[in-house]
């Protein structure tokens, strides 16, 4: 029993709170990360680099996640099920992916800056595959976005199989991007 307070112990906490405390488990390294910077002399490029990754990571996989939650969401048809799955979306949207995202583009801006590989072959194909990660990005916030319009679940009944492609072009474009950064093959 909880007196409005938030979940108790032994209660499965709310999609709300698992959604902050998400955010708050990429936060608290970056921030622990930006202190150690400030506080020991240390090689900046190594921690951005890590930096980078790290947002990535959050990036990346609250963007896999979101389409398999459309196809949930779709299938619930309208209810309290449709109703809760759409405030998920809208918080691993909101509160995960749009700041790893820009996180990311910025970690990643320093890195190109400090790294000279700016006319590099490897370079410019990860850059395509970000770019094209970004545009798996803009189909997902707008998918979370058409989702909560009234009459959105109707209308998207036929757009299941646009969500497979999503997860799809996302896992490649981030597969890619990994094998074009360690093994730059050109």
């Amino acid at each position: 029993m909880t007196d409005g307070a938030g979940p108790q112990r032994g209660e499965l906490a709310s999609p709300g709170r698992r959604v902050l405390r998400a955010v708050i488990g990429l936060l608290v390294p970056i921030a622990a990360a930006v202190g150690l910077i400030l506080v020991v002399p240390i090689d900046l490029y190594d921690w951005m680099k890590a930096a980078h990754l790290v947002t990535v990571t959050a990036w990346v996989a609250g963007m896999l996640a979101l389409p398999p939650l459309f196809a949930l969401h779709v299938g619930a048809g309208p209810g309290p099920a449709a109703d809760m799955l759409g405030l998920i979306e809208h918080r691993i949207i909101r509160h995960l992916v749009n700041p790893a995202m820009v996180l990311t583009w910025g970690f990643g801006g320093w890195l190109v800056s400090e790294g000279g590989w700016i006319a590099s072959g490897w370079f410019h194909g990860k850059l395509a595959l970000v770019i094209v990660l970004s545009a798996v990005h803009g189909s997902v916030s707008a998918e979370t976005r058409r989702l909560a319009r009234p009459g959105g679940l109707e209308k998207a009944r036929s757009r299941r199989g646009f969500y497979m492609v999503l997860n799809v072009v996302g896992v490649v474009s981030a597969v890619g991007t990994v094998i074009l950064v360690i093994v730059k093959p050109f």
